[in-house]
């Protein structure tokens, strides 16, 4: 089957909504936004700008909505974060047999074969392996996400021994008023998220090529500490914070 020739895909996580438009055999535009409280607009409002890039649209493009927010994205088919991660990191990284995406409320690691799903697992119990107790950490510290970079630049890092957000919370604030500083301490932070990722990929069986996508994807500071974490050498897919919507879009097309 070959397919439509134009689709759009939505990923409305908990913090950003990602859309992707394809048409005519490629991705020809994607946007991103924060996600605010009404996940509704949000969507409306990703959908109007994809379709205002490519003049002459159809109005009954297919659109699939993903993630969190995906019930809340009117007119559109729901597939699972799972299944749309793994087709887009497909299409950004072909060949790639394991996916790595750090949320803001949760982590997910996916076997790949051919751009489906053989195995997965997501961890939505414990916050210190998300995004959202990256950006407390950060918060906290007074850092963005360049600023945490050049930290991690520095290799340094201590140990943390908290092995949930709320008590790794805690145990940050005491290092900080201890003096300890801040290059160590978010160091021990990227070395904690990646220990709780290697422990669910060794639950399902890690295989090569290893690509990170999310919003954290072009972290070269937290890719060395997976890498460490893991034994194998995690890479970076070129626009990887859309593999949700790419995923969604090229599977739209399918509808």
């Amino acid at each position: 089957m070959t397919g439509k020739a134009n689709a759009i895909g939505i990923d409305c996580g908990s913090s950003y909504c990602k859309g992707a438009l394809y048409s005519e055999g490629r991705i020809v535009a994607m946007t991103v936004c924060p996600t605010g409280w009404d996940i509704s607009s949000t969507g409306s409002k990703v959908k109007a700008e994809l379709m205002g890039a490519q003049p002459n649209l159809p109005s009954d493009v297919p659109v699939v909505a993903t993630g969190y927010g995906r019930e809340k994205i009117s007119g559109s088919h729901k597939i699972t974060e799972i299944t749309c991660h793994a087709k887009g990191a497909e299409f950004l990284f072909p060949g790639v047999s394991f996916v790595i995406d750090i949320g803001g409320q949760d982590s997910k690691v996916i076997k790949v074969e051919k751009g489906k799903v053989s195995a997965f697992l997501m961890n939505d119990k414990c916050a210190a392996g998300s995004g959202r107790f990256l950006e407390m950490v950060l918060d906290r510290m007074d850092l963005d996400l360049e600023g945490m970079e050049e930290l991690l630049a520095m290799n340094q890092a201590i140990s943390l021994n908290g092995t949930c957000a709320v008590f790794a919370e805690s145990e940050i604030i005491g290092l900080l008023a201890q003096g300890v500083p801040r290059e160590q301490i978010i160091g021990g932070v990227a070395q904690t998220m990646a220990a709780k990722i290697a422990s669910q990929a060794a639950r399902i069986g890690l295989s090569s090529p290893i690509v990170l996508t999310g919003g954290l994807a072009q972290s070269g500071g937290l890719r060395l500490a997976l890498s460490d974490s893991l034994g194998q050498t995690v890479e970076s897919a070129p626009k990887g914070i859309y593999a949700g919507a790419i995923g969604a879009a090229l599977l739209a097309r399918e509808i």
